[in-house]
């Protein structure tokens, strides 16, 4: 199976276009056919074998996606025909193409939850763990829901966050702007007026004028060495040995390793929430929440949680292993055991992680801003006094 855009003809002579999954160009001209339609053209379009396309959605795709998801099969909708309906609505390119490998992976006998996992669309592994979880206890919309609830608030809290800090970075960047202007323009004619006094440029003169001449003339070695410090860093960080380094030093951080902490602990709750709300066992609500973690340290603790609640021990219990978790979280899944409401107590736990890790979020966005103006402030009065201390002392010996 392979996909292939077309363009027909109905009866009344209007235009139609769009994408068709089939086994070859015949079988679509086939099928287009037998809707009642004179193809005009047929032209196959690139595989959608996992792993061949890069249809990578971004934040907002990914939510508007789940959302068209959780309303078609809500509709009772095959999940080849939802996907058919997502290729045919007037969303973006990428999220057509990502709808057009899901609906060729499935067609060729992988379930979605899969198709989604190993394709590279851009999804969480706790997104597929969902999906497998809801596609086995049949609740496939009822996940997709969830999940488009999830990523909708995600895309809520970082629209705060960036609105928090467009101010402060339009005043950084007229900031620069007019120093850049002050150095090349304004200090020049300073410094040829000293030359011509004879008297020494002022100190922090000195050091501005030299770290800007510096700039100038090395900028491109500035640029090459930047671009390349990143590719370094991309690459050592596809180390595990690395990665579990640099994991343990953004923990340690007293601030945003508890953000981080925050944010793997919703994660982990909300899967475990999903996955037991589509009646799944504990046994694998624990599995698939594992695999959202990516820290090493959690994700063995996780797996601890796994082989205890396989032999037989509660999840409350097994579940104070992971020492992300928060105590309030401990607390509810304790009360959702004794009184066998394990998945309302978890999407409870869940809701509460995820709102301090919003509210940590937005203080993170309030403390920075005036931090930043601080910064931008300090330098450029830095610039302005580097300009305006050599004019002080000519006037002064003028006056003199």
């Amino acid at each position: 199976m392979q996909p292939f855009a077309y363009t027909a003809y109905d009866a009344d002579g209007k235009r139609k276009s769009g994408t068709l999954i089939s086994e070859s160009e015949r079988a679509a001209f086939d099928e287009l056919k037998s809707q009642g339609l004179m193809p005009a053209e047929i032209k196959a379009r690139a595989t959608g074998r996992l792993g061949r396309r890069r249809a990578r959605l971004d934040a907002d795709e990914r939510a508007i996606f789940s959302r068209q998801m959780a309303v078609l099969l809500g509709a009772e909708l095959p999940v080849e025909s939802a996907l058919d309906a997502v290729i045919e609505s007037e969303g973006s390119s990428r999220m057509q193409a990502c709808a057009e490998e899901l609906k060729a992976a499935t067609l060729e006998g992988f379930p979605l939850s899969d198709a989604i996992g190993r394709g590279r669309s851009g999804f969480a592994p706790y997104y597929t763990s969902s999906l497998r979880a809801g596609e086995e206890s049949g609740e496939l919309a009822r996940v997709f829901e969830g999940l488009a609830d999830f990523l909708e608030a995600q895309g809520e809290n970082r629209a705060e966050i960036a609105t928090a800090l467009l101010y402060p970075a339009f005043v950084a960047a007229v900031s620069l702007v007019v120093c850049a202007v002050l150095l090349t323009s304004v200090a020049p004619e300073v410094v040829a007026m000293f030359e011509v006094s004879g008297q020494p440029l002022p100190d922090l003169t000195v050091v501005v004028l030299g770290i800007s001449d510096w700039i100038l003339k090395n900028w491109i070695w500035i640029v090459v060495g930047t671009v390349a410090g990143v590719i370094c860093a991309w690459l050592l960080l596809r180390l595990p040995s690395v990665r579990d380094r640099v994991d343990r030093i953004l923990l340690r951080l007293p601030f945003f390793g508890r953000l981080r902490r925050m944010a793997m602990a919703g994660q982990y709750l909300r899967t475990l929430a999903v996955v037991l709300g589509s009646r799944q066992t504990v046994l694998n609500a624990v599995t698939g929440a594992a695999e959202v973690l990516s820290v090493r340290m959690y994700r063995t603790q996780a797996d601890e949680i796994v082989t205890a609640v396989r032999e037989g021990e509660g999840l409350a219990h097994a579940a104070r292993g992971l020492t992300l978790l928060p105590p309030v979280a401990l607390q509810l899944l304790r009360v959702g055991e004794e009184t066998a409401r394990l998945a309302p107590m978890a999407e409870r736990a869940a809701v509460i992680v995820e709102a301090r890790h919003a509210n940590d979020r937005k203080r993170i966005a309030s403390i920075l801003d005036p931090v930043l103006m601080m910064l931008v402030g300090a330098f450029v009065l830095i610039v302005v006094l580097a300009i305006l201390l050599p004019i002080f002392e000519l006037q002064s010996v003028v006056i003199s």
